[in-house]
């Protein structure tokens, strides 16, 4: 029996009057409405409670994946970076084994050959470069040595790293120079007297490269070094041993500044080049580069041709000294930043 009934019935059994039963009424509905927002917010709750805990596992789950993944990526980065840094400090030790004693003996020997021609270009008195005098001899070893430690330092590339110290690009890029010194148009700046068919006042490019690699001597260990001077002068008393560095010889036997203008044009340019050298290399070796004019050294020619164009002459050995500009050797600041 529901509650119409009931109500109906009390109704008109007179027990309870119209009035008490809208009250009653109404405190039943009341009742009931609270028993089922009761029951409603209950399941609402559960509801909620269990909707929490799937958000805080699935949260849960997410954080973990997240800190694994940057776990690993970290890891890797950490990885790449020691593993960076190791190669770097190997190549190094490889780079400054096999290249350390090659870069001091350059050094030195650009010293000894840009003092030479500062001493012959002073025009104070004649100067016989001939091999048969101990003057002559003297200034083809120091003039050569320069080209056989610069081939060993070539050579040095299939075994050493150059990119992990900037600064070791210099000496590859002094060998550059240096042929082009010798060997290249740049220098005699289309020179009307100059002669490309024959080996006057300058040399052939692969000419240079095997006279370079006469200069080398094989130790018996597998290991390889420049020509000292008492094995040079010993090289040089055999005629054919003296044939492997021809045309020097000849050139240096018939040479004064008069009479090869152009050859001692590109003289002086390898000493500016050997003179820049000792300017960006010597400090950090303890040398002390001495003073070396190469335009007055250059103002020595007096042939026309280089007189009258004076002012590219001089920008001419301004960009071959410039081949070895200074670069910077600190490369902790960039590996920190890496």
């Amino acid at each position: 029996m529901d509650l119409l009934t009931i109500l109906g019935a009390l109704a008109s059994s007179g027990v309870i009057s119209i009035g008490g039963a809208v009250w009653l009424t109404k405190r039943l509905v009341d009742n009931r409405l609270a028993k089922d927002l009761k029951a409603y917010q209950a399941e609402v709750d559960q509801k909620l409670a269990a909707s929490k805990a799937e958000m805080d596992t699935q949260l849960a789950t997410s954080k973990a994946e997240v800190e694994a993944m940057l776990h690993r990526q970290v890891g890797e980065y950490l990885g790449e970076k020691a593993a960076e840094r190791q190669y770097r400090l190997d190549a190094r030790k490889r780079l400054y084994s096999a290249i350390g004693p090659l870069r001091f003996q350059l050094i030195m020997a650009c010293s000894d050959f840009a003092s030479r021609i500062s001493r012959i270009g002073t025009g104070q008195q004649p100067y016989a470069t001939s091999l048969k005098g101990y003057f002559g001899r003297s200034t083809v070893f120091r003039f050569l040595r320069l080209f056989g430690i610069a081939e060993l330092i070539e050579r040095q590339t299939a075994y050493a790293d150059f990119s992990v110290d900037p600064s070791m690009i210099n000496l590859l890029r002094f060998k550059s120079a240096a042929f082009r010194c010798l060997c290249s148009s740049t220098i005699s700046l289309n020179h009307p007297k100059a002669n490309w068919d024959e080996q006057v006042e300058h040399i052939f490019h692969d000419t240079l490269s095997a006279v370079a690699a006469a200069m080398i001597i094989g130790e018996t260990d597998g290991r390889q070094r420049a020509m000292r001077f008492d094995e040079f002068n010993d090289f040089i008393s055999h005629p054919k041993k003296l044939a492997a560095i021809n045309p020097i010889p000849r050139l240096m036997r018939e040479f004064t500044i008069p009479k090869k203008p152009i050859f001692w044009t590109r003289l002086v340019a390898l000493g500016g080049l050997c003179s820049e050298l000792l300017n960006c290399e010597g400090p950090q070796l303890g040398i002390r580069p001495e003073a070396y004019d190469r335009l007055k050294l250059l103002n020595a020619v007096e042939d026309e041709f280089i007189r009258a164009n004076r002012h590219l002459y001089d920008q001419m050995l301004s960009d071959v000294a410039s081949a070895v500009a200074p670069i910077a050797r600190d490369n902790s600041t960039r590996e920190r930043s890496a």
